[in-house]
């Protein structure tokens, strides 16, 4: 039997080869050149995870903050929902005395408030027990810290007697400081403003002297903008 070479298929062969060559150098230089968000506490990295169980005025349940981004939300569009977490501790006498700004703060920025006309911004406090004495915490003291009831110290005061009113965000049990070490939270109270897509916008620790809500009225979208 005679072998005929085949001239047409060495050259569909070839250009097979080429064009797949081809298709390989575009994948590489695609991944040389794309810088991937590193995972951090800075502005304009992305969030570190923030999970466990948390109370929102009625028992606990599981938290996970991934669940609140959008992929697809692109920069100015008034339609994505903001975050703001505050690391903070029961026992803290700072984060009593800012307990009362922070509820004003999360209801005049939470899309109910007719003289706001930005984006939604959700209020999150992640609580937990530092490491220092009479920082005794617990998951009544958290309850009664957010829901301003008595029967609980908070900073050696009742908590029921802490500045402002009850709280209508959700706490979320950081008590082993398991979340405050992923962020390398060093005290509290610590403010993150973090855009829908999960990238930090804004935190306390790089802005010492900038008021949170100035901070939100500047980066949020708005539609008089």
């Amino acid at each position: 039997m005679k072998y005929t070479y085949d001239d047409d298929a060495d050259v569909r062969t070839t250009t097979l080869i080429r064009v797949m060559a081809l298709f390989f150098v575009g994948i590489m230089i695609i991944a040389a050149t794309t810088s991937p968000i590193a995972t951090g506490t800075k502005e304009g990295e992305r969030a570190p995870a923030l999970e466990g169980e948390f109370y929102n005025g009625s028992g606990w349940s599981d938290f996970n903050l991934e669940s609140y981004w959008d992929s697809s939300w692109g920069e100015g569009d008034i339609s994505g929902q903001w975050v703001v977490i505050e690391f903070m501790d029961t026992d803290c006498p700072y984060c009593v005395q800012s307990a009362e700004d922070m509820g004003i703060n999360a209801n005049d920025f939470s899309g109910t408030n007719p003289q706001w006309d930005g984006a939604i911004v959700n209020f999150i406090a992640s609580a937990t027990e530092l490491d220092l004495s009479g920082h005794d915490s617990s998951r009544a003291e958290i309850i009664a810290f957010r829901d301003k009831t008595t029967g609980e110290d908070c900073a050696s005061s009742d908590c029921g007697s802490r500045p402002g009113a009850a709280h209508n965000f959700p706490y979320v049990d950081d008590l082993d400081q398991d979340n405050m070490k992923k962020w390398k939270v060093s005290g509290t109270p610590s403010y993150y403003l973090i855009q829908p897509d999960g990238i930090i916008a804004w935190s306390s620790a790089a802005n010492q002297g900038e008021d949170l809500r100035d901070a939100i009225i500047t980066l949020v979208p708005r539609e008089s903008a």
